[in-house]
């Protein structure tokens, strides 16, 4: 009887003990700032308890939460470079319960260094530095999003607060800012950019279409320059395509990517100057002196119903090919090569339209407006 009495006792002790500890209803949470910018503090908090202790455990590892020094309050400070990255909990008491709350990564963000992207038509010099001349394009892009200052020889340049900055002159240039999502964080690009300012006008380069040279564009004034490079805009795409460095191409070379261009240089001259020429086309719109060889005229240009092709000599196995000018083929035949040939056009609405010739001998491109 007296044992049985002392188990009875025992096991409402215990279940007291289990009522105490073990049935709280209540799990505190952490909030506040889990994720810090460089350099900085932050708190993160739980809710109202009658006492606190705070744990944090290493990001990696299977080591157990230590408990905080004197971190005994409902909240806690933290720093990102005592603190980033760890796991953090914290243990409560209220009423009978004593409980601790789950684990919450207390994180940071890491950011690239900033840089300065150049846009723009200008050429750059031996040690680095961009060379402007009159007419040159030059625009900065900086890598930060908000709080930016752009400085011209270590003096803020005024107003100058957005990514973008337009230079007009020379000077040593350098942008400090902070990302979108630290706007306190604030970081300097850290070096200079050097940009020279020559007030001179750059030779621009002169260029000819010889189709009867075997059609050939030509850069004419070859040795006012230091650097050339043809480029074309494409007839299918309109877009600006990169061709040769040659001073002188054959349009057939590059009829694929560009067909009737129209072609143009960019060049840069003894002053380290850049310029472009003016566009040139692989189209005849006109003929008189400079003949296509065998094809004497194409008349009526403009033309309502057809035009009519008329030879100075035989060409033999010709063919042709009628492009609309976004480059879609609309037509394509063989032709006599006899005196004239007619293509009508009747069909055809009112516009800007191409024509290809080409055999062994001929392979030229012709400009017809439809009224």
């Amino acid at each position: 009887m007296q044992n049985l009495l002392k188990f009875t006792i025992l096991k409402a002790v215990f279940f007291a003990a289990f009522n105490l500890f073990g049935q709280c209803d209540v799990l505190p949470k952490i909030e506040g700032d889990l994720m810090l910018c460089p350099e900085s503090d932050g708190v993160i908090i739980t809710g109202s308890f009658e006492s606190y202790q705070w744990y944090k455990r290493a990001l990696s590892g299977g080591d157990d939460p230590v408990a905080i020094a004197g971190a005994t309050d409902s909240f806690l400070t933290v720093n990102y470079f005592d603190d980033v990255p760890a796991w953090f909990s914290v243990e409560v008491t209220y009423d009978t319960c004593r409980v601790r709350s789950e684990e919450v990564l207390l994180d940071g963000y890491v950011f690239l260094l900033p840089f300065v992207e150049s846009v723009g038509d200008h050429s750059v010099g031996p040690n680095g530095e961009t060379i402007l001349c009159n007419g040159d394009t030059l625009v900065f892009i900086f890598s930060m999003d908000t709080n930016i200052q752009w400085f011209r020889n270590f003096e803020p340049i005024s107003d100058a607060t957005d990514k973008e900055l337009i230079v007009t002159e020379g000077g040593s240039y350098h942008a400090e800012g902070a990302p979108e999502e630290c706007p306190d964080f604030i970081m300097s690009l850290g070096l200079s950019l050097e940009v020279e300012f020559r007030n001179v006008d750059a030779i621009v380069p002169e260029v000819e279409y010889f189709y009867h040279l075997g059609d050939t564009f030509k850069i004419l004034n070859v040795d006012d320059l230091i650097f050339w490079e043809w480029h074309c805009y494409s007839f299918w795409t309109d877009e600006l395509i990169f061709v040769s460095n040659e001073s002188s191409i054959y349009w057939f070379d590059s009829y694929d990517e560009c067909a009737f261009g129209p072609y143009l240089v960019r060049s840069i001259d003894d002053n380290a100057c850049v310029a472009w020429s003016e566009e040139v086309s692989g189209v005849i719109t006109s003929i008189g002196e400079n003949e296509p060889i065998g094809v004497r005229r194409i008349f009526p240009n403009p033309t309502n119903e057809f035009i009519e092709i008329e030879y100075s000599k035989p060409l033999n196995g010709l063919q042709y090919q009628l492009f609309d000018i976004k480059g879609q083929l609309l037509k394509s035949a063989s032709l006599s090569g006899m005196d004239v040939d007619r293509i009508d056009f009747s069909d055809l609405e009112p516009g800007t339209y191409l024509i290809f010739l080409k055999n062994d001998e001929v392979q030229q491109g012709f400009k017809v407006i439809k009224k």
